[in-house]
């Protein structure tokens, strides 16, 4: 599939400094969004240790674990927070949604709820979700182009081996 490098810096650092509230929310938000679509890829679990990393005890990390592997979906509630801080966050969330390489309907009704409870503006959550998407298709076809370059490379070394 897919390399998502989500930034250490926006989830550890941003995302550490919030409330506890607000963390939870994202933790809540981000297994939820990994588990939606009832299959976790390898590349998800990226994702869910990023969220691990903003919970305070094991407890909480089993509680997670634990939820994660039942496929049981938190219920995504309305947040407050700074607008900039949940803008944010809604692009972390749309990185994610699409870290397979699929945006699912379910991803992306998650998605929109998401946005919504964060209290974000229809345009802002559609806008977020084509680029999410944008970026899916970067993705794709850089995976197409490496695997090409690749494959002329190969091809190049056994030519010139050959006339060696």
């Amino acid at each position: 599939m897919y390399k998502l490098h989500i930034d250490r810096d926006l989830g550890k650092n941003l995302f550490g400094d919030a409330s506890k509230e607000i963390r939870d929310w994202i933790v809540n938000a981000i297994a939820s969004i990994v588990i939606v679509d009832g299959v976790i890829e390898k590349h998800e679990f990226v994702a869910l240790q990023e969220a691990i990393e903003l919970l305070e005890s094991r407890d909480e990390v089993h509680d997670l674990m634990k939820k994660v592997k039942e496929r049981d979906l938190y219920e995504v509630k309305d947040i407050k927070m700074e607008l900039e801080l949940a803008i944010k966050v809604f692009f972390y969330l749309a990185a994610i949604a699409v870290i397979d390489g699929n945006l699912k309907k379910s991803e992306k009704e998650l998605l929109n709820a998401c946005g919504e409870c964060l209290g974000l503006e229809d345009d802002l959550i559609r806008a977020v979700t084509r680029w999410s998407v944008n970026q899916m298709e970067i993705n794709r076809k850089l995976r197409q182009d490496l695997k090409s370059s690749n494959n002329d490379r190969d091809r190049i070394i056994d030519d010139l081996i050959l006339m060696a």
